[in-house]
């Protein structure tokens, strides 16, 4: 019984895309699987999507108190299936499992450091830190998507491991996807795609656009795909740029077309672990630029990936140009991309290692 995702199947975001990935390879080899998430209804229900259980529980729709509306009723339903294995990919939904378990039953995986200064307030943020807390001090197996939120935990318990996300390169082909119809045949296309929130950077990407010259500005086109609460920040730029072109939200299972046929990706964010969107740029071919932080640093790199400070708009229009205008470290990042995800990043070995996890859980709590 897995918790933390908005939605299901995903629209966007890591954690939802990870949880729908591993939870729908989990049920296609015959593990019974549940996901709770928020309904768009004020009122319980279920269904069956991929084989999966989906049971939605009532929120309120406000993007401070969604997670913590639904809080009560993930207790309810943790208290209903006492006999599962919990697996939580958020802060309230690794507090409830902790406060209704035993923890001998529950897996916690971090994604990330999730309670940064620049996307949550206080007393949200203190919140979030002691939530975390107890749930990575009593489950019993925790998992990480990155090497700084791994590093970070240690105070806490000793045991914890690495499990990146993932990415089905296969599904990023770019000759099986149709060019999208917003797409100009005649400029280079930069895409964003996450959360339009001061954490993914979406100030310093647009601070970046403005700082480039007009007549190198002039051959480039900057898409957004995403909501969030700086939406409107990225409408007003729209009006005022005629080469930003905000997209809004695309269900995740329509987004590989924009990948595939994009020339570059941009993730300008202040914080991460391991972001599936890059993940998911560099399977599609694209020259991606990035932020130097979290498991992008660590787990990725330089040679693959062209880094930049986090917040330095200058940086990052500066890599913008130079990427635009040239040819070989364009064509180079994009293989090497390419390349290494194919090597190093699989839904099915992710879910390989939670199998072993869950089986042992599973052996260890049998009489």
């Amino acid at each position: 019984m897995m918790v933390g995702p908005k939605t299901f199947p995903p629209v966007i975001g890591g954690i939802e895309t990870h949880v729908y990935e591993v939870s729908t390879r989990l049920a296609s080899r015959g593990i019974n699987t549940s996901v709770i998430v928020p309904n768009e209804v004020n009122r319980r229900s279920e269904e069956l999507v991929q084989g999966v259980q989906v049971i939605r529980v009532p929120c309120l729709r406000n993007r401070l108190a969604l997670k913590l509306s639904i809080l009560p009723f993930v207790m309810d339903e943790f208290r209903k299936n006492r006999e599962c294995i919990f697996h939580a990919h958020d802060a309230t939904g690794g507090f409830a499992a902790a406060f209704c378990s035993t923890g001998r039953n529950l897996v916690y995986t971090m994604h990330g450091l999730g309670f940064h200064s620049g996307d949550w307030p206080a007393p949200y943020r203190q919140g979030i830190q002691f939530m975390q807390q107890l749930a990575i001090r009593k489950a019993a197996h925790v998992f990480c998507t990155d090497a700084a939120a791994l590093q970070a935990i240690r105070r806490f318990r000793k045991q914890a491991d690495i499990l990146s996300n993932g990415v089905d390169v296969d599904e990023f082909a770019k000759n099986k996807l149709a060019k999208p119809s917003a797409y100009d045949a005649d400029s280079f296309v930069f895409l964003f795609v996450g959360r339009i929130t001061r954490i993914k950077g979406i100030s310093t990407l647009l601070d970046a656009i403005r700082t480039i010259p007009p007549d190198e500005r002039r051959t480039m086109r900057f898409m957004i795909i995403g909501d969030g609460p700086l939406v409107e920040e990225v409408r007003a730029a729209e009006k005022d740029i005629e080469e930003i072109k905000l997209l809004g939200r695309i269900d995740h299972a329509f987004i590989p077309p924009y990948f595939a046929h994009a020339d570059a990706y941009v993730l300008p964010s202040i914080s991460e672990g391991l972001p599936i969107s890059l993940l998911e740029a560099m399977a599609s071919g694209l020259p991606s630029i990035a932020s130097d932080v979290g498991g992008i640093s660590s787990q990725i790199g330089p040679s693959v990936v062209k880094l930049i400070p986090p917040g330095d708009a200058k940086a990052l229009a500066d890599a913008m140009i130079r990427l635009r205008n040239d040819e070989l470290t364009k064509r180079g990042l994009a293989e090497m991309g390419r390349r290494f995800v194919a090597e190093h990043f699989s839904w099915d070995r992710v879910v390989d290692r939670l199998v072993d996890v869950y089986e042992t859980i599973q052996s260890s709590r049998r009489p």
